[in-house]
């Protein structure tokens, strides 16, 4: 059965997942960065381009804003940072 499909009986599939899912992006935009050493620049430009296109002026279109910004840095951030 694939672990995707296997019952979470400790609760720990969507931690385990995000982890997955954060390292393989932070060892890819490491990996492109090195040839493309404006990628992080981009990528956080992009996240900003969209939630400007928003503008936010909710709480809840707000709280999305800052969430956005702040999971595109921590993915574009280099190793050991």
């Amino acid at each position: 059965m694939p672990i995707d499909e296997q019952s979470d009986k400790f609760g720990t599939a969507e931690g385990a997942y995000r982890l997955a899912l954060n390292t393989v992006i932070w060892a890819l935009v490491d990996h492109a960065s090195q040839t493309d050493p404006h990628l992080r620049e981009r990528a956080l430009t992009g996240i900003e381009d969209y939630v400007t296109r928003l503008n936010p002026q909710s709480e809840l279109e707000l709280d999305f804003s800052e969430r956005a910004r702040g999971f595109a840095a921590t993915l574009v951030e280099p190793p050991g940072s």
